[in-house]
């Protein structure tokens, strides 16, 4: 069952987020289908309607059920596991939206190239009738990301007791997040960090595996050819970043890419 809170602008918009998180909470076990007012209700997301389901919607019910649908077919494509219990959607619709003429056919959504988050306003359009209204509709998304589980410092290493998993709305983190600690041993924390903090690219970087002005060995491969070489690293890099080296022999400054503690490689046709 995915869980559904849905409200009509005139009360939505005097709510903090507490306040909203409360509403929530308290719509778990009391179903109800209401467009205009205060709409509390867990619903099963409404499966595709057909012609003459669908005209004998009221406007708002229409608009509230291509939206449940096409947001959790978009939540799906990004988080394929997730269990229904674990999506919240909050859509609001307002008494005027909600008193349209109904569409008789397929209304028509456009999330306007929004990348999922917790806060989206989607056109929605009856294209046979000419209209079109902008809805505001929230979304958590609640799955396990690693995040710190103690304080760490700037520069530290990270290890396997360094991180642990926790339930979190990645809808609501701008940068990214990581789904197993496995992959992040060894990455140098970038700033100090504390305790619960989600780890993202921009807080944990691979190791430098390369410093600026290190001698390496370049190997250059392709066609069937391996050749090697002596150059010297103008910049830091970690593994499968690229860098530019200068070509001890030629002197010319190529880029190659980092392969692992003091060797790149570059690929030649």
């Amino acid at each position: 069952m995915i869980r559904h809170l849905y409200l009509s602008a005139d009360v939505s918009e005097g709510l903090t987020g507490q306040d909203r998180s409360d509403l929530a909470s308290r719509a778990v076990g009391k179903p109800g289908i209401t467009i205009a007012g205060v709409i509390l209700t867990i619903a099963s997301l409404a499966c595709t309607a057909n012609a003459t389901e669908t005209i004998n919607l009221t406007a708002g019910q229409q608009i509230t059920q291509v939206l449940e649908q096409s947001l959790l077919e978009r939540v799906r494509n990004d988080h394929p596991n997730v269990p229904d219990e674990q999506i919240l959607t909050t859509i609001t619709v307002n008494d005027a939206t909600a008193n349209l003429a109904p569409c008789p056919a397929p209304l028509q959504v456009d999330w306007r190239g929004s990348s999922l988050s917790n806060r989206l306003t989607p056109r929605v359009a009856c294209e046979s009738l000419g209209w079109q209204v902008y809805i505001p509709v929230g979304l958590t998304v609640n799955v396990p990301v690693v995040v710190t589980a103690r304080s760490l410092s700037r520069g530290q290493r990270l290890s396997p007791a360094d991180m642990s998993l926790a339930m979190t709305d990645v809808s609501s983190l701008r940068h990214g997040h990581y789904s197993s600690a496995a992959e992040l041993s060894g990455y140098e924390v970038a700033r100090n960090l504390t305790q619960g903090t989600v780890i993202t690219p921009y807080v944990a970087k691979p190791p430098v595996m390369i410093e600026r002005g290190d001698r390496v060995i370049i190997y250059a491969t392709g066609a069937g050819l391996s050749v090697q070489t002596e150059g010297e690293a103008l910049r830091e890099g970690s593994q499968g970043q690229q860098i530019p080296v200068r070509n001890l022999s030629s002197r010319q400054t190529i880029h190659a890419y980092v392969k692992s503690k003091g060797v790149v490689e570059i690929h030649t046709q």
